[in-house]
C-alpha cells in the first residue's frame, strides 16, 4: 500500500506546473585583448550557471576608454528595478543595457544589460564558423 502512495504522489508532483525560470551564466570574464590574463574565463564552462525568473544580466566594467579589453561579470537578477543613480529607479527592460553610476568621488560608471528571452542569454556570444567548420572537418575525415 505505501509504495502505491509514493507512486500516486511522484506522478501527480510531475502533473503540477513548474516555475518558468530561465538559466544564466553565472561567471567573470573580459572581452578584447587583456595581456595579464593567461587562463581560461570562467565563462567557458556552462556548468557556472544559476536560475532567475525574472533577468539574467551582464555587468561590464569599461575600465577606461584607452584600454583595448573591458571586464564583465555574468550573473542572475532577481528584480524589476535597477538604482541607475543614487537618485534614480528605473523599470528593466528584455534586451536593454543601462548606465549605473555609484556615488563614490570620483564616481564610477559599469553597464548593465539585461536579457530574458533564451538560457545563457548573458554569455559571449558562440562562434558558430569555427563550429561549422569542425563538424565539416569531421564529416570529411568520417568519409575518407
Amino acid at each position: 500500500m505505501l509504495p502505491t502512495i509514493h507512486f500516486i504522489a511522484f506522478y501527480a508532483l510531475l502533473l503540477l506546473p513548474a516555475a518558468d525560470c530561465i538559466i544564466c551564466s553565472q561567471c567573470n570574464g573580459w572581452h578584447g585583448y587583456y595581456p595579464e590574463r593567461e587562463r581560461v574565463s570562467t565563462c567557458d564552462n556552462l556548468n557556472n550557471a544559476c536560475s532567475s525568473t525574472q533577468f539574467c544580466v551582464k555587468i561590464v566594467d569599461p575600465i577606461e576608454p584607452s584600454k583595448a579589453y573591458s571586464t564583465f561579470k555574468s550573473d542572475c537578477w532577481y528584480q524589476t528595478q535597477l538604482q541607475v543613480t543614487p537618485h534614480n529607479l528605473t523599470h528593466v527592460e528584455n534586451n536593454k543595457c543601462y548606465g549605473y553610476i555609484d556615488n563614490q568621488v570620483p564616481p564610477k560608471q559599469w553597464m548593465y544589460c539585461f536579457c530574458n528571452d533564451r538560457d545563457h542569454c548573458n554569455s559571449a556570444q558562440r562562434l558558430k564558423g569555427a563550429f561549422m567548420t569542425s563538424v565539416v572537418a569531421a564529416l570529411l575525415y568520417l568519409a575518407i
